[in-house]
């Protein structure tokens, strides 16, 4: 006889009963959609989760459209529905999806659930036939399998084993009834036809040896163990439980214990399955995790510590970072420890309490879906399946839900309705006490006790790290023979590093893979937008494409964040508050409003700060995304006009005092912009800017980026355009740029910029460009006429610049005596040239010097004096960007180390020389690190590569290094090639170094 109060029955074939308890007919195809929304009665079922329901959430079944699919079965449902006598508001539209407007008492399987508590609670208090009784009714509810017509898809599955299990836990819990009260030969043959048909089910055999025993049967009970015995050992390699083992030895004794009914006990017990049951119930809209959740263990860490902490924590972060998939990793943690802590009571005596649990449930609101505008509070109330009473308001009926216990609430997606969203969580914040708030949101709530977790890119470390590890699990899901080797994880990482470590840009980018090769989609990302569209289709709209989460950041900002926004897009490598108000303010925003729309956007992940530097920047792909806008809006030329003046300004104003560490550190900040702005000067034919902004940089490149500097020059010049001043400096400029390593180029453009200067009557800058020349004379040449030219330049520039020229005379009348082997009189005078560019201020060209100075120590063999120079040469330079300085004082601490024959950690400087001078492009460097490798190579033997080492110094250094250094080097390459069996090439390097001693 059905249950007449029960309208919905899914504890078998899906019914709808009518009011005199007869099934109506119900369309096979929507017999699904109605299971899925009578399970989550009172509460919105979001589309996507019945889509998971009716097709699968793989996505192979899936129709083309699946939101038309779904609306034509809710119609079919809602027709059905009506012809059973209902009511048109029994089943509503309510973002994000679908309610069955119902009382949980309306559905079998609540029902069902419900009794089985009360039974619980009836056996726990000793009411032995008021629980058989409530049993009785719960099963007497069941007509079948559960969700019999309700298809296959991971939710019918996983709902249906659920609800099974509580089933056959109801009916053991009958057994142990009908055990108590002597019924044990009236269960025997019903226990037996479960053992058969669950073999390894350890409560059934005990049930079973029980009544089995009880009944006289000893030796069937004991059989029955052996027979689990077996089994367990066969199919598992386990043994039964302890438990099951004492009650085997008490039947071959005969001496079964009667259980003791302790009632504070039974009652904790009691209490504890209802917990259970309510865990259950509250914490099954927890998405499963179907994928791997990589590189976020940190994060979830923190925000469990800071969940301890504080009763509000939001997960910050710009879209597609992952905060949804983090907090709901978060909300699985808690919900693990629940159910560990919920089994440690049922299992623990009196008093032994077990670890309380940082939330007694969790609880989950989405809020994607909710258009701007709607209530909140009624979102938040369908979505955790709160029916508030008649003349109660919505949220009234929250805050009364979350009162008791500790539950944790996850809010997903707040940014769009962010102020109403923060409004009802402070309230509920302040009236529940036991409550948290775990939120997700581009842009935090901002209310009183909030704490921000900020959701940064996953890491990407030397060709490996938690953000490669991502792109190659999503890349086997579509390919599974999909494998990292050497070449293939460089590239990945690159992939990796230019989307910013972007999860969902990456998981994108992986998807690829199915088609395209790693090294094709590295390519592609130029145009990363129509790239990276592969997302799944059951996922939201918003995180299908790359474009589309950009799209759904960018159309909740006001205009005049929009603009300021796509403005920033020009400035390359971050920038300061003060430039953006120089560059963006035009055109509706005004200058004084700049720095609080900048801040709205650091509030709202879509600008990066960097507190220890004061500046700011975007995320590659955001940066993409508002220069598309940019142009989009036609302001591109304008604002790098704009952008290519405030350069202008910023290397006139600065350029000239770069020796300064602070005013040099300030422009290398600004590197990447000056390097925007040079190429926007070239396009755009603005070539004074470009000159005056080149030539007010040159010596600034000199003392970090030389190549830079020489590829901003050249394409100046190769313009054609400038005045003959502006070319002349540039060309001057890339002969400085050149002199530790001249080329015939290099050196052609010094002269020729010398020509035009003397031309002009530019007396200052001719004597600079002489000194540029007399660099060339510490690899050879007419020694004499290089200390005339330098003399004449010591005479014409006198000290101006606070005597840094006369600073940099010395210098190269160091560089002279060192190239001609006067190692003391170098020594004198690179001490001289240190004191000069102290008193100027300049102490990145002082740890050249030093090294210098190092250098001419050693060769006049005060080598402990040389080391201690050098070490405080690498002490300087280090930490200043200044690659060429760093690169040059390690290999010759490396060298003067391997001279003492302290060769403990020379291979490590040398591998960091090595690096540097490849970062640096310094070819001087890299030589001396190659020649040290061989030093240590043949120190330890191997002759072979100390040749192959020397090769690579020699080919790298050619003549760009002192005559007496490479003497040596050519007289070291003999030596080891005779080592090595090379006899021919040892006579070569020996007449080599002969002809550079002569």
């Amino acid at each position: 006889m059905p249950n007449t109060a029960v309208t919905f029955a899914i504890l078998g074939p899906t019914e709808v009963r009518g009011a005199d308890g007869s099934a109506a007919a119900l369309p096979p195809s929507v017999r699904a959609l109605l299971a899925r929304l009578a399970l989550s009665c009172g509460r919105v079922v979001p589309v996507d989760g019945l889509t998971d329901a009716l097709w699968g959430d793989e996505g192979d079944d899936l129709p083309a459209d699946a939101a038309n699919a779904l609306q034509i079965r809710v119609s079919k449902l809602r027709r059905a529905l009506a012809a059973a006598g209902f009511g048109a508001d029994v089943l509503v539209t309510q973002a994000p999806g679908y309610r069955l407007a119902v009382s949980p008492d309306a559905v079998d399987a609540h029902v069902f659930e419900r009794l089985l508590v009360r039974a619980r609670e009836e056996t726990a208090a000793g009411n032995a036939a008021a629980a058989l009784s409530r049993l009785d009714e719960a099963l007497g509810l069941w007509r079948g399998p559960a969700l019999a017509d309700a298809g296959r898809t991971t939710w019918a599955t996983t709902e249906s084993a659920r609800l099974e299990e509580l089933r056959l836990g109801a009916v053991e819990d009958r057994f142990e009834l009908l055990l108590e009260s002597g019924g044990h030969n009236e269960a025997v043959a019903d226990i037996e036809r479960l053992v058969a048909r669950h073999p390894l089910r350890e409560r059934l055999h005990r049930l079973l040896m029980l009544a089995l025993y009880r009944g006289g049967r000893q030796a069937e009970a004991l059989a029955a163990y052996q027979a689990l015995r077996r089994g367990l050992a066969g199919e598992l390699g386990i043994d039964p439980s302890p438990e099951l083992q004492a009650l085997a030895e008490a039947i071959l004794r005969q001496q079964i214990p009667s259980p003791p009914r302790e009632q504070p006990q039974a009652q904790a017990r009691a209490q504890a399955q209802t917990q259970t049951q309510t865990q259950t119930q509250h914490s099954d809209r927890l998405p499963r995790r179907l994928t791997s959740v990589i590189g976020r263990r940190d994060d979830v860490a923190t925000a469990l510590e800071r969940l301890a902490e504080s009763q509000v924590v939001t997960l910050t972060g710009p879209g597609g970072m992952g905060k949804t998939t983090l907090a709901f990793e978060i909300a699985r943690r808690v919900n693990e420890t629940v159910n560990e802590t919920v089994n440690a009571t049922v299992n623990a005596t009196v008093n032994e309490a077990p670890d309380e649990s940082p939330a007694d449930r969790v609880l989950l609101v989405r809020l994607a879906a909710l258009e701007p505008g709607t209530d909140v509070a009624d979102a938040f109330a369908a979505e955790l399946g709160v029916l508030p009473d008649q003349g109660v308001t919505s949220a009234d009926a929250v805050e009364e839900h979350l009162r008791d216990g500790r539950p944790l609430l996850v809010v997903d997606n707040c940014e769009h309705v962010v102020d109403e969203a923060a409004a009802l969580v402070e309230r509920l914040a302040a009236a529940c006490p036991g409550l948290r708030v775990l939120a997700t949101s581009r842009e935090a709530l901002a209310i009183p006790g909030e704490i921000q977790v900020a959701v940064g890119p996953l890491g990407v470390t030397d060709n490996d790290g938690p953000a490669v590890r991502l792109f190659v699990e999503r890349a086997r899901a579509v390919r599974p023979s999909f494998t990292l080797d050497d070449e293939t994880a460089r590239v990945v990482a690159s992939i990796c590093r230019r989307l910013d470590g972007m999860p969902l840009a990456i998981e994108l980018a992986a998807a690829r893979v199915k088609a395209l090769s790693p090294a094709d989609i590295e390519a592609r990302l130029a145009d990363r937008f129509s790239l990276l569209t592969a997302g799944p289709r059951t996922g939201e709209a918003r995180h299908r494409t790359l474009r589309a989460t950009l799209d759904w950041s960018h159309d909740l900002l006001p205009e005049a964040e929009r603009r300021l926004l796509r403005r920033l897009a020009v400035f390359r490598g971050g920038w300061t508050p003060s430039a953006a108000e120089e560059v963006c303010a035009f055109d509706g925003v005004g200058r004084g409003e700049v720095l609080d729309l900048l801040f709205r956007l650091v509030d709202r992940s879509l600008v990066v700060p960097e507190p220890a530097t004061g500046r700011f920047r975007l995320l590659v792909t955001v940066r993409d995304y508002a220069w598309a806008r940019l142009e989009e809006a036609g302001e591109a030329g304008n604002c790098r006009d704009r952008h290519l003046a405030y350069c202008v300004r910023l290397a006139e104003e600065h350029g000239s005092r770069v020796r300064d560490l602070a005013v040099y550190t300030k422009l290398y900040d600004e590197h990447d912009n000056f390097r925007a702005a040079v190429d926007h000067a070239v396009d755009s034919g603005d070539l004074d800017s470009g000159f005056r902004l080149g030539c007010a940089l040159v010596m600034f490149w000199n003392y970090g980026v030389r190549y830079e500097g020489t590829r901003a020059l050249t394409a100046l010049l190769e313009t054609g355009g400038g005045s003959p001043t502006a070319r002349a400096r540039a060309l001057q400029g890339i002969g400085l740029l050149h002199v530790y390593y001249p080329t015939p180029q290099s050196v052609a453009a010094t002269e020729k910029s010398l020509a035009i200067f003397e031309e002009t009557g530019d007396v200052r800058n001719a004597a600079i460009s002489r000194l540029v020349m007399s660099w060339a004379g510490q690899y050879g040449g007419d020694a004499e006429h290089y200390r005339a030219m330098i003399e004449r330049s010591r005479r014409e520039l006198g000290d101006s610049d606070d005597g840094w020229w006369l600073g940099m005379t010395e210098y190269l009348e160091a560089l002279l005596a060192l190239r001609l082997g006067d190692f003391d009189d170098a020594v004198v005078r690179w001490r001289c040239a240190l004191d000069l560019a102290r008193t100027a201020g300049d102490r990145i060209i002082g740890s050249a010097i030093l090294a210098h100075l190092g250098i001419a120590l050693r060769e006049s063999g005060r080598h402990e004096d040389a080391l201690a120079v050098l070490r405080e040469a690498v002490d300087e330079v280090r930490g200043r960007n200044s690659l060429h300085g760093l690169a040059f004082a390690l290999v010759h601490t490396a060298h003067t180390r391997l001279d003492l024959d302290e060769s403990d950690d020379v291979s490590a400087l040398l591998a960091e020389a090595r690096e540097v001078a490849r970062r640096a492009r310094n070819p001087r460097c890299q030589a001396w690190a190659a020649w040290g490798r061989a030093r240590t190579a043949r120190a330890r033997g191997d002759a072979a590569l100390a040749v192959r080492e020397c090769r690579d110094a020699l080919a790298l250094l050619k003549e760009g290094e002192f005559p007496w250094a490479r003497a040596r080097l050519w007289s070291f390459l003999a030596g080891c090639a005779a080592a090595a069996g090379l006899p021919d090439e040892a006579g070569r390097a020996r007449e080599t170094a002969a002809a550079l001693t002569e």
